[in-house]
């Protein structure tokens, strides 16, 4: 099934817009068969929601980063119909599933589900989710199954980082990020690899 990346409902609150910027690019630098191609092989999961809205729970850099190279349709893949469900059973059975993330740009949350955008072009640009998104990218840990698993790991960024990306320096921020990565403190999260 196709919708257009704007009729989607997200189910959180902000992404890292580097990621975001840098799919966009790769969408629009692919042949039509190749993005056609990628977009079939990495469909957005979706819920049916109040009202028969779907709602992403899954790739909303993708979503967003179609939108932001004009793609006006995506690959989605229904889930679970919850059409059925009134809108506080709605949110309960994402949570319960960890199909959402009520968290902000700056980590904080969770927030209600009224706060959430009507559409991936509203999302909040976070930049130690994109940070988070670089380090994976880098080596720094393995990319993981673990629900919002980059936003973990933004959020351990967050609170252990000396430099900000936005603030200071985002290469400094990243190499700072990249030796954290390996650090005991970061065990616990998905992904880790250690040194």
């Amino acid at each position: 099934m196709k919708a257009n990346p704007l009729v989607l409902y997200p189910t959180q609150l902000a992404l890292g817009l580097l990621e975001v910027t840098t799919k966009a690019g790769e969408l629009r630098k692919m042949s039509g068969d190749d993005q056609h191609d990628y977009l079939k092989a990495n469909a957005a999961p979706v819920v049916i929601g109040p009202q028969g809205r779907l709602y992403v729970y899954d790739h909303h850099h993708l979503a967003r980063a179609c939108w932001e190279a004009g793609i006006e349709e995506l690959y989605v893949a229904v889930s679970e119909d919850l059409s059925h469900c009134g809108t506080k059973e709605f949110w309960d059975v994402l949570a319960s599933k960890n199909w959402c993330h009520l968290y902000d740009q700056f980590g904080n949350g969770p927030h209600p589900t009224a706060n959430l955008p009507d559409s991936v072009r509203g999302l909040g640009d976070d930049p130690f989710r994109s940070l988070a998104w670089l380090a994976r990218k880098s080596g720094a840990y393995a990319k993981s199954d673990a629900p919002f698993a980059e936003f973990q790991w933004a959020n351990f960024f967050r609170a252990n980082l000396d430099t900000h990306p936005v603030v200071d320096d985002f290469d400094g921020a990243t190499k700072e990020a990249l030796a954290l990565a390996k650090d005991p403190s970061a065990q616990g999260l998905p992904g880790y690899l250690g040194s």
